[in-house]
């Protein structure tokens, strides 16, 4: 709270300094008399790589891409159903669930004015599908589409090899423009990503590096008299205390992830902004690398010195407070979360197999060769893969601007120094800790020990949950987009997966993935620390916005208006 506390008195510190500088910023005033017009500023605590979804290194990516690039044929509205939006209606499945037909609303245009046609199913299908894209999510299924038909410039008819459940998801996050692009296998490189011909509701006017980008409505966003607003700006401040006190300066209407707790900041705010709480899709966990790093081999077959016994992580596992952490250090702002199935109709209620348990953790390292030494760390004599006098040191990476997990990763440290373990936090930005295989990104290529980061999922769980704990999808150079950064080979896992992948039966899905969920308690490829709520600071004069869990800041933005007379 004395962390809390210091904030606010920065807050108010920067408010008094602006205030003397002239107040709200120039382009940001809202329309006079309230309704349409006017432009909204959003604040982000970093900046995104790209707009393209498929592209997203990072959650911050479709912060700013449902505005704009992430419209598709059906969208994922606040109670986890599809809708349809491009789609003029839900689509038309074959009973052996092998076609599947999609009908577009008739007059949809790009935001350059060029028809959007069946053709740009295709071209989206011809992208996703192709290995050498270099997509990083979303691509789950394309690979089954086996053909495409396009009868006319309305429908598109597509012939799965094998029933694919997740169809419907994997039309939710956007279409391309197969004019406007390029070559599928040249995605990656697409001036597109930076500046892309939308069927959103804005379109990019200016992005100026390290600092805001501005989108203006589009004139040809198909649904009548939308968006209402002019533009919106999404401005990038990294230091929370200015996040806040642009918001109380009245520079900003939309605060993504306050890090005040809410009763601090509705106190601070009163009467200018408030913190709304929605359940989140972002589950908190170490992730820890099974195999050796810092060898030049990503690949899964030599075990890490350490963590490579699960003795040591089962150690780790207990001697972390999650009570503490959750309700003390958090302020009871997470929920308490096991394994990757944590909302949804698939949820998993599993319980703690290793819960806070300091005599336990201290037991399992002495079995597993690990000595206390004299400076309160333990040393290896007699350990499974660590050379005798190996420390027990290990490095926590994570990224920076997010106090949350800097107060987890503090946390952390102190319980795991505890029971004589040594970590190392070393903190990078967005771009490193979720860059490619090609940049050397640590958890790309397997040059790490424990990696905390927060995880999402969405209604459909097969394509990020397959990426994630399928061993095909180890990331290696012949694999540089795989998601499976602990090297964890699991048989068992894979069985599950591919028939959770198949099935229609929600039960038979459920069941599969509550094995899996069960396999990461057993195995500990990772160990889950919270499930976050997404936390949103929105103006007072501001309606019209719906908050999705299943979503982001901007879902929903060609509904929002000012208030009337405000």
């Amino acid at each position: 709270m004395k962390l809390k506390l210091f904030t606010l008195f920065v807050v108010l510190g920067i408010v008094l300094s602006a205030c003397s500088g002239g107040g709200t910023a120039e382009g940001t005033e809202p329309a006079v008399g309230g309704g349409g017009g006017g432009t909204v500023v959003l604040i982000l605590p970093e900046e995104p790589t790209t707009l393209n979804f498929y592209l997203a290194d990072a959650a911050i990516v479709r912060q700013v891409a449902d505005a704009t690039s992430m419209t598709g044929l059906v969208t994922i509205d606040e109670t986890g159903n599809f809708v349809p939006m491009l789609a003029d209606g839900m689509p038309a499945i074959s009973d052996d669930y092998l076609t599947v037909t999609w009908k577009l609303k008739e007059g949809l245009k790009w935001s350059d004015g060029e028809p959007l046609t069946s053709d740009d199913i295709r071209f989206t299908i011809e992208v996703l599908s192709n290995p050498n894209s270099g997509a990083l999510v979303g691509t789950s299924g394309f690979d089954l589409i086996t053909n495409v038909e396009t009868p006319d410039d309305l429908t598109a008819i597509l012939t799965y090899s094998e029933p694919y459940p997740g169809y419907l998801d994997q039309f939710a996050y956007g279409l391309f423009p197969r004019h406007a692009t390029g070559a599928p296998e040249e995605m990656a490189g697409w001036e597109w990503n930076r500046a892309p011909v939308t069927a959103g509701p804005f379109v990019l006017s200016n992005w100026e590096s390290g600092k805001s980008i501005t989108l203006n409505r589009n004139p040809n966003y198909f649904e009548e008299g939308k968006p209402y607003l002019d533009s919106i700006v999404f401005e990038i401040v990294p230091e929370p205390a200015a996040q806040t006190a642009m918001m109380l300066n009245g520079e900003a209407q939309f605060h993504l992830w306050p890090s005040e707790f809410e009763e601090d900041y509705n106190e601070l705010l009163k009467g200018k902004a408030r913190q709304y709480l929605i359940p989140g899709i972002w589950n908190m966990a170490i992730d820890f690398n099974l195999s050796a790093p810092f060898d030049g081999d990503p690949g899964p077959d030599a075990p890490h010195p350490i963590l490579g016994d699960i003795r040591v992580r089962q150690a780790i596992a207990h001697a972390i407070n999650y009570e503490s952490l959750q309700q003390d250090v958090l302020q009871g702002s997470v929920g308490d979360s096991t394994n990757p199935f944590a909302y949804g109709w698939y949820k998993c209620d599993l319980p703690h197999k290793y819960g806070y348990d300091v005599e336990a953790a201290n037991k399992l390292l002495d079995e597993a060769g690990w000595v206390m030494g004299e400076d309160g760390i333990r040393v290896a004599q007699g350990a499974m893969y660590a050379e005798d006098g190996t420390r027990l040191s290990l490095e926590l990476q994570g990224y920076t601007a997010f106090d949350p997990l800097q107060l987890t990763e503090e946390f952390i440290v102190e319980n795991l120094k505890a029971v004589g373990i040594e970590a190392r936090i070393q903190n990078y930005d967005f771009s490193i800790i979720f860059g490619t295989f090609e940049d050397n990104s640590p958890r790309m290529v397997g040059d790490y020990d424990m990696l905390i980061f927060d995880r999402g999922f969405t209604t459909e769980p097969q394509g990020y949950n397959f990426d994630a704990y399928h061993s095909s999808r180890i990331p290696s150079a012949e694999n540089p987009t795989g998601g499976n950064y602990f090297r964890w080979v699991n048989e068992d896992v894979d069985k599950a997966l591919e028939l959770a992948g198949s099935s229609f039966d929600i039960e038979t899905r459920k069941q599969a993935y509550c094995e899996i969920g069960q396999a990461v308690i057993d195995d500990l490829p990772q160990v889950y620390l919270y499930l976050f709520q997404d936390g949103y600071g929105i103006a007072d004069n501001l309606e019209g916005y719906v908050l999705n869990t299943w979503g982001s800041m901007s879902w929903g933005v060609q509904n929002w208006k000012y208030k009337q007379g405000q």
